[in-house]
């Protein structure tokens, strides 16, 4: 793909700030290396290959993805080392396999029909973890269930060619915190409960590795001990939701989504920019008594400002997004110029956009 420069945008365009990127990547790189536990990071927030050799030049040489199409799509870049990080899709196993012939691929098991149907099927040694639910009540064995997490591990002890590596859990609660005390708490309740089934295993003979990842807990907390491997990914961008439990500031927010205004009505404070929900997303936040979908910021010739004092996104339509703001915005902004919109969800964005601008500079892929 050309370039395009600021000045040439049109429509709405996801940017990228290529500096705060990488400052992010090496603040949770280090920090784990730091603690000696292995760093699999998610690509599932940037989805881009050209993202990702920012984390291979740092010797990130394990990750983890969602789905068999992202496995696929980074193995393209020497990816040799993936997780699939999703319970296992049957109907895709026959195509699981053929990669995992090709790669070292590891798959996730959350139910006991979809372990006995792979146990069936396979020819040759595959690695599993199971997922484990430990209150988020999405996909895993219940972790309160031990007689079912022990009924499990004996089908694979008895397999000829499963291998069981560990255990993989995820500590969704962590994203409804409010502070981040909450999510230190949630986080040594969460690993307490993991821990004592850890030990059980190891009781039995088991050696399983623990496998978690959240951005919160990687962000804020500092007692990992006992943990094998961490994986969180959102932090590569970070976002509005990250920043108002505390995992990061604003100004740690690595993309922005560039609109162009369309229409201003300073008679009730509010303009309507080209940018709804097929590019943003439509997932909000509550801030400051406001839901929103998005804070305002000014795009600079690089990257963008602070967020514009009381300017925020109010409402969100398909393509319109209406903003609510100051007198003041309207004696420094006019129709057609561009102004930016940090997002709630930086996953959902990316996800929607498909691709990113790193400004005066070069567009980067997206699955």
């Amino acid at each position: 793909m050309n370039s395009v420069f600021i000045k040439d945008i049109c429509e709405p365009t996801l940017l990228i700030d290529e500096t705060k990127c990488k400052n992010n990547i090496d603040k949770i790189f280090t920090k784990v290396k730091s603690m000696g536990i292995e760093f699999r990071p998610h690509f599932k927030t940037h989805q881009s290959k050209a993202v990702g050799k920012w984390f291979w030049e740092k010797g990130v040489r394990k990750i983890t993805v969602s789905s068999l199409k992202m496995a696929k799509y980074f193995m393209q870049s020497d990816w040799r080392d993936i997780l699939i990080a999703f319970p296992l899709n049957i109907r895709e196993l026959d195509e699981i396999l053929i990669i995992a012939k090709h790669i070292d691929l590891k798959l996730t098991i959350s139910d006991v029909y979809s372990l006995e149907f792979l146990n069936r099927i396979l020819t040759f040694p595959v690695d599993v973890y199971l997922e484990i639910d430990v209150g988020y009540k999405r996909s895993g064995f219940d972790i309160n269930n031990t007689d079912l997490i022990l009924k499990v591990l004996k089908i694979i002890q008895k397999s000829k060619f499963l291998n069981f590596l560990g255990l993989l859990a995820h500590n969704g609660l962590n994203y409804f915190a409010k502070s981040p005390e909450e999510v230190i708490e949630n986080n040594k309740s969460f690993l307490a409960k993991l821990f004592d089934l850890k030990n059980l295993l190891i009781s039995m003979g088991y050696n399983p590795i623990l496998s978690i990842g959240d951005t919160p807990s990687v962000s804020i907390c500092e007692d990992f001990a006992g943990v094998d491997e961490l994986r969180p990914g959102n932090f590569v961008f970070y976002d509005l939701m990250q920043t108002a439990i505390g995992s990061c500031t604003v100004d740690d927010i690595a993309i922005c989504l560039a609109v162009p205004i369309v229409a201003m009505y300073p008679e009730r404070n509010e303009v309507v920019c080209f940018g709804g929900a097929v590019h943003l997303s439509k997932e909000s936040l509550k801030f400051e008594d406001s839901e929103i979908y998005g804070l305002v910021v000014d795009i600079f010739d690089v990257t963008w400002s602070g967020p514009i004092e009381d300017s925020y996104v109010k409402m969100i339509t398909q393509e319109h997004s209406v903003i609510k703001t100051t007198k003041e915005f309207f004696r420094t902004h006019k129709v057609g110029d561009l102004i930016g919109i940090l997002p709630v969800h930086s996953c959902l964005t990316a996800d929607v956009m498909k691709k990113y601008l790193n400004p005066n500079s070069a567009w980067l892929d997206h699955l």
